[in-house]
């Protein structure tokens, strides 16, 4: 049996945390790593800044808030449920250690 981990001993050099979401909709269960929701928040303030930043060259923005636009489109892709399409879901953080 594995040793449960908590958010305070998180690493993420050793561990590896997931969601586990179950949609109360149709009851399909998924799974979606939290690193990768992160690196697409990420994604999106670099493309808000780049818009802000490019205020002066309308191409420039508009390939930012294109860019914005997908990344929000991946993340909303990784919060509803991939059966039914619903965002209403109850949601457990899982936390293992890498192998």
């Amino acid at each position: 049996m594995t040793k449960k981990i908590s958010e305070e001993e998180f690493d993420p050099r050793k561990h590896v945390k997931e969601f586990k979401r179950k949609c109360n909709s149709c009851g399909k269960i998924w799974h979606s790593l939290a690193s990768r929701e992160k690196e697409i928040q990420k994604s999106m303030a670099s493309d808000s800044f780049s818009q802000m930043a490019f205020c002066c060259n309308p191409g420039a923005q508009l390939q930012a808030k294109r860019n914005r636009e997908a990344s929000e489109g991946e993340l909303d892709k990784l919060r509803k449920c991939p059966e039914c399409k619903s965002g209403n879901y109850k949601e457990e953080t899982l936390i293992y250690e890498k192998k």
